[in-house]
């Protein structure tokens, strides 16, 4: 028997063993991920790196929110506060002026002068007399509103009392005594008498200067003539 060996091609040899054949190279070669060929590593980098900056942006937009949130809160509260004080103060207003400090009076004290009478039978004064009395006010370029009227005969009041609550220039009285007010001044009719800052006037009673006789226009000439001088007409 010869002892010659055959040695067979390399294409045969592969086709005979082509089902269990592993080459080394091939066995120690990693699979490669292959990336998408429209998208280069740059433009993958960038759009993460994008991505990630607009996820860190949307924070901020949150907080600035909340933070709009938390400023209107006060200002919620200030209008509140406002329409409280508003509620307030309209409720001072609707309050009755005449009954304040506890002294009723007509009318509204606004050229602070302040009128004293005593009426028995009326809650401010009579209706005669009071049609006298607003033309002698209107004479003096005054109104109602312009005065405080106050009837001693039903409230009992110093005149101490009176000005506390009703700070005034001028306080005419009309048949009421020093001695009721609670004042240590001599009843001198149709002169003025200075006390601090307010000037006081004496007069008789307005139902002694009512009808046309002379002892009424007697007593309507005094009076007149002190008013005149008083407020300079």
């Amino acid at each position: 028997m010869s002892n010659e060996k055959t040695i067979l091609p390399n294409s045969v040899l592969v086709s005979l063993y082509k089902d269990t054949l592993v080459l080394p190279e091939l066995a120690q070669k990693k699979a490669e991920i292959i990336p998408h060929p429209l998208v280069s590593p740059i433009a993958q980098t960038s759009s993460n790196k994008v991505a990630a900056a607009t996820a860190t942006m949307d924070v901020p937009a949150a907080s600035m929110d909340a933070q709009a949130t938390t400023i209107a809160a006060p200002s919620a509260t200030m209008h509140v506060q406002i329409e409280a004080n508003k509620d307030t103060s309209n409720n001072a207003t609707i309050r009755p002026i005449n009954e304040l400090g506890q002294i009723k009076y007509l009318g509204e004290h606004l050229k602070q002068v302040t009128l004293i009478v005593k009426d028995e039978l009326a809650v401010y004064l009579n209706e005669n007399d009071l049609t006298l009395l607003s033309s002698i006010l209107s004479a003096c370029k005054l109104t109602l509103a312009d005065v405080a009227l106050i009837n001693v005969a039903q409230q009992k009041l110093s005149l101490h009392e009176i000005l506390n609550v009703l700070p005034s220039k001028l306080v005419m009285i009309f048949d009421v005594s020093s001695t009721t007010l609670k004042i240590k001044l001599p009843t001198t009719l149709y002169k003025s008498i200075q006390l601090g800052d307010t000037y006081l006037l004496f007069s008789n009673s307005l139902s002694l200067m009512q009808g046309g006789d002379q002892s009424a226009k007697l007593e309507k000439g005094k009076l007149w003539a002190i008013l005149k001088s008083l407020f300079q007409l």
